[in-house]
């Protein structure tokens, strides 16, 4: 089992509540990293406190960990994650819910394989990739 972790730098609480938008999820348990601090370790800087040191949430039936961190994160484009959902109505929903203020890179289109593909990157730079299941008649 691959799970995908995905990292940001202060803003995952803001991307959960983005993502809750798009996807039908729950609402996730949260582990602030001032809720948690391995034994020997110093306090956190209170700019951390608050910050998500470890949640998840299961997205078109894919848990998927999220995470703050202090460093520097790149823009996603290391890794794309596919939303595979079952008809283009429900692929029309997502992919406009993800570029809901971030950048199209592949607009809708009808593949061999699927009726709905679509690339977006999301306002958090994550890449995503939503296909329908419905594929094109023979």
């Amino acid at each position: 089992m691959i799970t995908p972790y995905l990292i940001f730098n202060g803003d995952c609480r803001e991307a959960l509540d983005f993502y809750r938008t798009v996807f039908p999820c729950g609402e996730p348990l949260i582990l602030p990293y001032g809720d948690y601090m391995p034994e020997g370790s110093k306090t956190p800087p209170e700019l951390l406190r608050a910050w998500v040191m470890h949640t998840e949430m299961v997205v078109c039936g894919t848990n998927i960990w999220f995470a703050d961190e202090a460093a520097p994160t790149g823009q996603g484009n290391a890794a794309r994650l596919s939303a595979i959902v079952a008809s283009v109505r429900e692929a029309a929903a997502v992919f406009d819910g993800l570029r809901a203020g971030g950048e199209v890179t592949l607009p809708p289109t009808e593949t061999f394989y699927s009726l709905f593909h679509a690339s977006v990157t999301d306002r958090f730079g994550v890449s995503w990739n939503v296909v329908a299941e419905e594929a094109p008649k023979r």
